[in-house]
């Protein structure tokens, strides 16, 4: 599609970058590798060591470690540095291992019929990713990573990848072509929700913890998350989308209650456009039972009632620059486009059996009990 043009030129941009940080760091790393390889560069602990690298001090030997997967000839294994809290190390490509046991522990897990990988236990690199609204690490006590997550949630998020890819078949190609990986864990959303970040580009992060998720659940999270990752990627470059300066706090421009930035606003409207096309056309190809159709239809409700307060947003800003053609480049204003058609469509087709809705009972995560609770099958299908 014309309006992704740029994911393969960014993506060939943030490799070279990783190429040059390897270099940097440790030049016959790259003898070991296959430097042809480009997935090898998109490989998230890269951008997590790196990230992690800036503000912490790491063993010269971490790199070395941690890329033994993609050596091109391979070497005894060894492992010093990687292992997390319960003495268990993951080594991309080639699975976990248990301290002071030579022998492999687990292999790696691709979701069926995909190239996405399910992270199995906690990764030292990624903790510090893991950060209240203060910006501190969750402390161990508060937050669960663990292969029972994986176990409780493996048929539902199979599933829902499946639907995905089956019903959005073009959004799915550009989903798998950025996100690689996926990591399950549990947490009071108080301390943080759901999430992608740069500091960990290629990986999407999910709380599960509502006991009643299932497919409907992970159909909006991936498309949610990797819409994140998706629009990092095209916003590399970030003046090939804004023409004003997108670090700007929209409370600043607008006199709102709203921390948020321009960038992140963008973000967020992305999001609900992935996140509506994905439902709407499971829906449309029948894949729920009932229950999760009225799920699947009161999150369709929830997202456009923000995607409508945000578009309001985002058009006072434009009004305030005296047009859009003043606020985003030609790029930026076709992604725009193609959110504010998508809300457009959502609305004409589902207007008339979500104007009944209730969500006085929700809050900032979508909770099925209590739209269960105020919306019986009798409002929903009127």
């Amino acid at each position: 599609m014309k309006k992704y043009k740029e994911i393969n030129a960014n993506q060939t941009e943030i490799i070279n970058t990783i190429k040059l940080l390897i270099y940097k760091e440790n030049p016959g790393l790259l003898e070991k590798i296959n430097f042809d390889d480009d997935e090898l560069f998109l490989e998230p602990l890269l951008f997590s060591y790196f990230n992690y690298k800036m503000d912490n001090s790491l063993p010269n030997k971490f790199l070395t470690e941690f890329m033994q997967g993609y050596f091109v000839n391979k070497e005894e294994l060894e492992i010093n540095y990687s292992f997390n809290e319960n003495e268990i190390a993951y080594l991309p490509k080639l699975g976990y291992f248990k301290k002071n046991e030579p022998a492999f522990f687990e292999p790696i897990h691709i979701i069926e019929n995909s190239n996405i990988e399910v992270f199995r236990h906690s990764i030292n690199l990624l903790r510090n990713v893991f950060t209240d609204g203060s910006g501190n690490v969750i402390p161990d006590f508060d937050i669960t990573f663990d292969n029972s997550l994986l176990e409780k949630n493996i048929s539902y998020l199979t599933n829902a990848v499946s639907f995905i890819k089956e019903d959005s078949k073009e959004h799915y190609e550009i989903i798998e072509k950025c996100c690689k990986k996926i990591l399950l864990f549990k947490t009071d959303p108080g301390n943080t929700n759901s999430f992608a970040t740069i500091k960990a580009h290629g990986v999407a992060f999910f709380n599960v913890y509502q006991d009643d998720y299932d497919e409907v659940f992970f159909i909006d999270d991936i498309a949610h998350q990797t819409g994140h990752i998706i629009l990092t990627t095209l916003f590399h470059n970030r003046k090939a989308i804004f023409k004003i300066d997108e670090e700007q706090n929209v409370e600043d421009l607008l006199k709102l209650k709203d921390h948020r930035t321009v960038y992140i606003l963008l973000h967020a409207l992305y999001t609900y456009y992935t996140t509506l096309l994905c439902l709407d056309n499971s829906l449309a190809k029948n894949r729920f039972n009932k229950r999760q159709e009225k799920e699947a239809m009161g999150r369709i409700g929830f997202y456009l009632n923000k995607c409508s307060n945000d578009l309001n947003r985002f058009e006072k800003i434009n009004d305030l620059y005296s047009g859009i053609e003043n606020v985003l480049t030609n790029e930026g204003k076709e992604i725009y486009d193609i959110i504010r058609q998508k809300y457009s469509e959502a609305v004409q087709k589902w207007q008339t059996t979500i104007s009944g809705f209730d969500y006085n009972n929700q809050t900032y995560n979508f909770a099925f009990k209590n739209f269960d609770a105020l919306n019986t099958l009798e409002k929903t299908q009127s």
